[in-house]
């Protein structure tokens, strides 16, 4: 943040902030005598005292002081927002240098932002912090983060993250757990860089320093995943990368599948983490519940998606409710690595119910056909397989059309649902004259979705 101070958004009508004289357009120069980081520091410095000072610029240029008596709570104003603070490093497998061309640029930021992991589970590779900003993460109890590892041997890192000078990851690691913070961790595996030994070295320097492993630490590492590299069809001008074929991903599950089940058994909590895309590229059905850590804590890294579907799945299936599904005739587009499964568990839905649902695996010709996630998938690819499929095998058209909710954006201004490449659910809707959907999380999410996009779409009756 500049030094200039954070400008005030907007002012509770009644609030603490109001009554001091704080107007909407204020610049908050100081809390209790420091200068305002960015939101959460804010939200840290207003709740270490019962009494908070702070220093205010008005929009006239003067500034003026307020103590307020907030007991630690609030103080009835909103900053603006945070600049996102964007990555440095020139990662050999880094995503957004694979992305197609041509798509909004908001798409292309390559967010580095501690504030984003701790939030929302944005993993970083910590460049972006220093050693005063790795002393706030531990002051401000900012725990847990998510780490991006991928190794810890100092030339693999370095060559791994394109940066010589952000290789030693183990000692920001190691001053944070000194300070009690925790983390889960992840290593993207590419074959020839931090596979074989490199990979059994991350994994045992992060196992050492595991939480609860030595005595008198208050921090440590939570989990660590391990997530097959991802790769595009847009690398021209990148360095060579192996591709994760089945083989390979077959002989990774199989060798620490087994080395994961043995160290949850003695840290009494799944710790070593495979994601979904080894068995699905493996072609393995995934391991059962007891794999996954109970609160699912890497569910946003791809690990455990598959069987917390599968899991609630089956539940569902068993209760009244699937009755719902009944006569429905629904076409679910889907990436191809999710497809089998999805397939498999609507095949027992339909003998239950007598539903017509069909699972349709859409090609990525947008990222490229090596792109098997749902979440990628584009509006135009969607559409095409959409209008492909969109009578059933008996000739009737579906009542509706599903699409994967992670492959949409939801946006409130102006209200829309867009995927990737900008087309949107309603543009979809109108060129396959049937509702369209999201998926969502489960089939409980799916069948009010449905019913929803059904009743929205359903003309309006008169009598």
């Amino acid at each position: 943040m500049a030094q200039g101070g954070i400008k005030i958004a907007a002012v509770v009508p009644g609030g603490l902030a109001e009554g001091a004289g704080v107007s909407r357009g204020d610049v908050l120069l100081r809390v209790n005598g420091e200068v305002v980081l960015d939101n959460l520091n804010y939200q840290f410095l207003v709740s270490q005292r019962d009494a908070t000072e702070i220093l205010v610029k008005k929009r006239n240029g003067e500034s003026f002081g307020a103590v307020l008596e907030n007991g630690g709570d609030a103080l009835g104003l909103e900053l603006a927002e945070d600049k996102i603070r964007v990555c440095g490093q020139n990662c050999v497998f880094c995503f957004v240098r694979q992305m197609p061309k041509g798509f909004r640029p908001s798409l292309y930021l390559k967010d580095e932002d501690i504030r984003l992991s701790f939030l929302y589970g944005h993993f970083t590779t910590l460049s972006n912090s220093d050693d005063s900003e790795l002393d706030r993460i531990i002051r401000e109890k900012l725990s847990p983060i998510h780490v991006s590892v991928h190794a810890t041997d100092p030339r693999a890192r370095s060559r791994l993250v394109g940066n010589p000078k952000q290789g030693d990851i183990l000692r920001k690691i190691d001053r944070l757990i000194g300070g009690g913070v925790e983390m889960h961790t992840q290593a993207v595996i590419v074959p020839g860089y931090n596979d074989g030994g490199i990979w059994e070295r991350t994994l045992d320097d992060l196992w050492e320093r595991r939480v609860g492993h030595s005595e008198g630490a208050r921090g440590g590492v939570l989990s660590l995943s391990c997530v097959p590299v991802g790769l595009t069809g847009h690398r021209q001008n990148l360095p060579p990368i192996q591709e994760i074929t089945p083989g390979y991903a077959a002989a990774w599950t199989k060798q620490w599948k087994k080395e994961a089940l043995r160290r949850a058994a003695l840290n009494g909590e799944p710790w070593l983490l495979l994601a979904d895309e080894w068995f699905t590229r493996a072609g393995i059905g995934v391991p059962g519940r007891s794999f996954y850590p109970r609160d699912w804590s890497q569910i946003e890294n791809g690990v455990g998606l598959v069987r917390r579907f599968q899991e609630h799945s089956r539940r569902f299936i068993a209760t009244g409710a699937v009755r719902r599904f009944e006569g429905l005739r629904l076409l679910l587009l889907t990436g191809a690595s999710f497809a089998p499964f999805l397939s498999r568990t609507v095949e027992v839905l339909n003998q239950r119910v007598g539903s017509n649902l069909v699972v349709s695996a859409v090609p990525n010709r947008a990222f490229g056909m090596s792109v098997t996630v749902a979440g990628l998938l584009c509006g135009t690819d969607l559409l095409d397989t959409a209008k492909k499929h969109l009578r059933h095998v008996n000739g009737s058209v579906f009542d509706a059309v599903v699409v994967p909710a992670a492959s949409v954006q939801s946006m409130t201004n102006p209200p829309m649902q867009r995927f990737l490449d900008d087309v949107t659910v309603a543009e979809m809707q109108s060129k396959l004259g049937v509702p369209v959907a999201l998926s969502g999380d489960n089939f409980s999410q799916l069948l009010v979705n449905v019913e929803r996009a059904t009743r929205k779409m359903r003309p309006e009756t008169t009598e």
